[in-house]
């Protein structure tokens, strides 16, 4: 998959008088396209920073930031402007226009673009206007529209012109849950559709399930974000679940054909996979491995000789051409986590049932 953002070793300071403070400390990180990225920090960490960089709203100090295959380093302020024709930027406040109608508000962003074109200009306008459900309401003025309305123009105006990244920076902030979730769902359909990637920058843990990835920034570092990584993973899991068993978790990293787990070993643990590729395999009665399964980014295992407080049923070990990344849970907070949350434990039971009888059907099919 073809990469739209690649960030390497990334540093950047603000001068404060006479002093120098780094914001950024060494930031590495690819968006692909397609890809619905969430960044989550709280106020102060960087997220702001690393965003407007990203944006090509600042120029690039330490390290390499490519952007469409461009280099941002070293970039001057007419590179930086023609870059930003191939973004498109949702705000949280609108950033709308009152003295224009909303078709008027969509089409600016066509008009700096090169080869503009009025007529073509105003029926993409119109499109993109009727796809985001305002295609009744083109002639209408901001101070009509409701503030789910205004999102939806703004996200039109940032879409128009087909960008292959598209920003958005806290775009829900402004708006009540429902609204905001449909919003998000609308940025993730219409960019896919068009194979953009998305960067949306929020605090709003109820829409992390919709994120293809989530990364949390603290104080200018990029990390797993345990919490958000699990609500997108366990979405039945409340804030206050989330943030106790965040404090219970270990990232492990295997190497290429590394062994997880072992058939028959005792089962004392839970993992989620956040990174790579695993085989979950079967030994037979002949010592023969059977291929169970193969489990990717977002899976999770461990979970039946836990739930059935026996043995390993099979082992997990990770594929040839990449390393992995496990979330580790021991299990002790695996059975408090199941025992505080019904539908976690009915979830988890249902997906250990379903992989049982697997085994089962793999078991005589192979016999």
């Amino acid at each position: 998959m073809k990469s739209i953002v690649t960030i390497q070793n990334l540093n950047h300071y603000y001068q404060e008088g006479k002093e120098r403070k780094q914001v950024l400390f060494d930031v590495n990180l690819k968006i692909e396209a397609g890809e619905t990225f969430f960044l989550t920090g709280e106020s102060g960490s960087g997220k702001t920073t690393l965003i407007s960089l990203i944006g090509c709203l600042r120029s690039v100090q330490e390290g390499s930031l490519t952007i469409l295959d461009r280099e941002l380093r070293g970039a001057n302020e007419n590179q930086l402007m023609n870059l930003r024709r191939n973004l498109g930027y949702v705000f949280q406040h609108f950033n709308l226009l009152d003295f224009m109608t909303i078709r008027q508000n969509v089409q600016i962003s066509l008009e700096l673009q090169e080869n503009f074109n009025p007529d073509r200009a105003r029926s993409q306008s119109e499109a993109i206007l009727k796809e985001v459900g305002l295609g009744h309401r083109t002639n209408a003025y901001p101070r009509e529209l409701s503030g789910g309305q205004k999102q939806r123009v703004s996200l039109a105006r940032a879409l128009v012109h087909r960008p292959k990244l598209i920003l958005a920076d806290e775009p829900t902030a402004s708006l009540d849950s429902k609204t905001g979730r449909e919003v998000v769902e609308l940025i993730q359909r219409l960019a896919k559709q068009q194979g953009s990637a998305v960067l949306i920058v929020t605090h709003n843990t109820r829409m992390f399930d919709l994120a293809d990835r989530i990364v949390r920034i603290e104080d200018g570092k990029l990390g797993v974000g345990y919490g958000e990584q699990i609500s997108l993973i366990l979405p039945t899991l409340t804030d206050t679940q989330l943030n106790e068993i965040s404090s219970n978790l270990e990232l492990r990293t295997y190497e290429p054909h590394a062994t997880i787990i072992r058939q028959g070993d005792r089962a004392d643990e839970f993992y989620i996979l956040i990174e790579g590729r695993v085989d979950a395999i079967k030994e037979d009665e002949n010592s023969q491995e059977v291929l169970l399964r193969q489990l990717k980014q977002g899976d999770y295992f461990g979970e039946i000789g836990l739930l059935k407080r026996r043995k390993r049923t099979a082992t997990v070990r990770v594929v040839a051409d990449a390393e992995a990344k496990v979330l580790v849970m021991n299990r002790e907070a695996f059975l408090q986590m199941i025992s505080e949350s019904n539908l976690t434990n009915a979830v988890i039971s249902h997906q250990s049932f379903q992989r049982l009888l697997s085994e089962r059907l793999v078991k005589k099919s192979a016999g």
